[in-house]
């Protein structure tokens, strides 16, 4: 898994946005084919698609760039209500939940049980013997439930030839812990974690992830495979939390740094934003002196 540096691309994003940009915006979207579709890229056949969740509690997003996540569009999978992302950040307590079940691979994951999950499932075959995508996990547990029992987790599972039962790639980078709330926060692995409560970020979870790049190579080219997509809560079904996966970037080749289809800057934003590469730049060499 890759990590893609969230303070480089704030940095751009002050810079580029003006103060009160656009919030995030989300559409509920609950058919698994237009989901797996929004996020397909090259290299990958998908095939017997599923999806499992709330009436809301999965979707589609467009102005992530502009909202801060560091994903400009995709889909959006959560324990919840995908309508109460898409404001600036107004409470400590967003809540939808649907009264669903939890899911066993995230029970495994967490040691306890989970509830309200969405989950998106589908087999593929891959052309590279690899396969990438990129994402962010945000949460409203975030930071007042880090350490409880609430303790909301999702899961990237892998299945099929050569892989024991399954395997989750959603993974810290550089580790083999799973992401969840407990794991990544303002005080245990918090290079990888955005403050949003308060925070100037136009979206509603009070903290989320840098963009992490799951990933697993040495599959079978043309051999099937599933892969499992998983969010839940854990410990009751208050709070929400989301997965946003960006679009195109489920493909056998590394997705780029830069999200698909970011629309070009205006000259006068370049400028700023070629201003602030020049300082930033001058700040990283006088440190080093």
């Amino acid at each position: 898994m890759k990590r893609i540096t969230m303070a480089a691309i704030c940095a751009l994003c002050l810079l580029a946005f003006p103060q009160g940009a656009q919030a995030i915006s989300t559409v509920v979207e609950t058919d698994a084919a237009d989901l797996v579709n929004a996020l397909l890229g090259s290299g990958v056949t998908v095939s017997n698609l599923s999806l499992t969740g709330g009436s809301v509690s999965s979707g589609t997003f467009t102005g992530g760039v502009a909202s801060g996540i560091g994903i400009d569009s995709g889909i959006v999978l959560t324990s919840g209500n995908v309508n109460l992302i898409d404001s600036t950040n107004t409470s400590d307590g967003s809540t939808g939940s649907f009264g669903g079940a939890g899911d066993a691979d995230l029970n495994a994951l967490v040691g306890g049980e989970t509830e309200d999950a969405t989950v998106l499932k589908f087999d593929f075959t891959t052309t590279t013997g690899s396969i990438f995508f990129s994402y962010v996990f945000g949460s409203e547990e975030y930071n007042e439930y880090v350490n409880s029992s609430f303790n909301d987790v999702f899961g990237f599972f892998v299945s099929g030839p050569g892989i024991t039962g399954s395997q989750n790639i959603a993974l810290i980078p550089g580790t083999s812990t799973a992401v969840a709330i407990n794991n990544v926060n303002l005080g245990l692995n918090s290079g990888f974690y955005n403050n949003n409560d308060p925070g100037p970020f136009a979206f509603e979870y009070d903290g989320f992830t840098d963009v992490f790049t799951a990933s697993l190579g040495g599959l079978q080219v043309g051999s099937t495979y599933t892969l499992k997509l998983a969010i839940a809560d854990r410990g009751d079904s208050v709070l929400d939390s989301g997965v946003f996966l960006q679009a195109g970037s489920l493909g056998g080749t590394e997705p780029g740094e830069e999200p698909p289809g970011a629309a070009v800057p205006e000259p006068a934003t370049l400028t700023l934003m070629g201003a602030g590469l020049v300082g930033l730049a001058i700040r990283l060499r006088s440190r080093k002196k």
